[in-house]
C-alpha cells in the first residue's frame, strides 16, 4: 500500500473513531473503498525489545473538562523493567500485545472484530531511560504525528506523613508543582520503583496514584501485577517518516490546536482527500474535543 493510500485510510478510520467516541455529536459515512484495507496487515512491526517488564501498572484515568462538561475515562498501563519503563494507553497495549502474539499478521478486519473501531484521537506514549532519566515520546493523531525528548521532566516532591490505602497498598503522601499543575501523590514504600503514571516519578516507592489541581486531572491504579509466562515486552517504536521530530512546546501548542479548534483541523484534512474519497460527514457543533493538557507549560 503505497503512502498516499495508506495515509488517507488512517484518516477515514480516524474519522470513524471519533464518531463513536464524541457520541453523537459527528456522524460519518465512509466510502466504500474503505472496507476494502480490513484485510491488511492491523500494524506492521517497527519497534525493537529494550526490557523486560518486572511490574505492571494499570491505571483508571479520569479528567474534566469544563468547558464543554466531559469527564474523559480512559485506562494506562506502565510497564516497568530494570532499565526502562513504559507509559501508553492500555487498549494500544493491548493491540501490539495481540499483534506480537500472532506474529504481526492480524489484519484490521479481525482487529475490528475483537476491539471495536473506538480510539483516543490524541494519543501520547512515554518510554523512560531509568538511568538517564530521559523520556522518549511518541504521538498525536492519526494524521499528524511526533516524536520529542524530555530529559528535563524533574518533580521537586514535598514529602508529609499523610496516609491512604490505595489498590491495596499502605501509601504516602507528596506534593510538587510541575509545568503548571500542583500534583498530589501517593506513593507506596512496599513497591520500590522510581516510576508513576505518565512522567511522574521521583519517589521512593511506585506512585498509585495522582491528581492535579483539585481532582481536574486523576490517575489511580486499579491492578499491579507480577508478569508471568511470556509476556508482552517493553518495546522501542522506531519511528517512520510520518513521525516529526519536534520540541515539546511545539508538541502542546499542536495539541492545543487540534483539540480545541477540531472543526477547523478536519476541515484542513478532508481538503487533501479527492472528492471521491472524502466521506459524506456531518458535524454538529463539534468545535472542541476533551482538552486539559497534563502540561501547561
Amino acid at each position: 500500500m503505497d503512502a498516499r493510500i495508506l495515509q488517507r485510510t488512517c484518516l477515514l478510520w480516524a474519522l470513524a473513531c471519533c464518531a463513536l467516541s464524541v457520541r453523537g455529536q459527528f456522524a460519518v459515512s465512509l466510502p466504500e473503498s474503505v472496507a476494502e484495507d480490513s484485510g491488511r496487515p492491523f500494524r506492521q512491526k517497527h519497534e525493537v525489545k529494550v526490557d523486560d517488564p518486572r511490574l505492571e501498572c494499570i491505571y483508571a484515568f479520569a479528567g474534566k473538562d469544563p468547558e464543554i462538561k466531559v469527564v474523559r475515562r480512559v485506562a494506562y498501563i506502565m510497564q516497568i523493567g530494570a532499565k526502562w519503563t513504559k507509559w501508553s494507553d492500555y487498549s494500544d497495549y493491548l493491540k501490539d500485545s495481540v499483534c506480537w502474539r500472532t506474529d504481526w499478521k492480524i489484519t484490521v478486519g479481525e482487529m475490528d472484530e475483537r476491539f471495536g473501531k473506538w480510539s483516543s484521537f490524541w494519543q501520547e506514549s512515554q518510554l523512560r531511560d531509568r538511568a538517564g532519566d530521559t523520556f522518549a515520546c511518541m504521538g498525536g493523531t492519526t494524521y499528524d504525528r511526533f516524536i520529542y525528548e524530555d530529559s528535563t521532566a524533574r518533580m521537586d516532591w514535598t514529602l508529609t506523613e499523610d496516609t491512604a490505602t490505595v489498590c491495596g497498598y499502605a501509601c504516602r503522601k507528596a506534593t510538587a508543582r510541575f509545568r503548571g499543575r500542583d500534583w498530589t501523590a501517593w506513593y507506596a514504600e512496599k513497591l520500590p520503583e522510581d516510576a508513576g503514571p505518565w512522567k511522574l516519578h521521583g519517589l521512593p516507592g511506585l506512585i498509585l496514584r495522582a491528581e492535579a489541581d483539585s481532582g481536574l486531572l486523576r490517575f489511580e491504579a486499579v491492578q499491579v501485577r507480577v508478569p508471568e509466562g511470556e509476556t508482552y515486552y517493553v518495546a522501542r517504536t522506531i519511528p517512520g517518516p510520518e513521525d516529526v521530530p519536534m520540541a515539546r512546546e511545539d508538541v502542546l501548542k499542536l495539541e492545543r490546536e487540534v483539540l480545541t479548534g477540531f472543526d477547523t483541523y478536519m476541515e484542513q484534512k478532508l481538503a487533501k482527500l479527492s472528492p471521491s474519497e472524502r466521506p459524506t460527514i456531518q458535524v454538529a457543533s463539534l468545535k472542541r474535543m476533551f482538552y486539559q493538557p497534563l502540561e501547561l507549560e
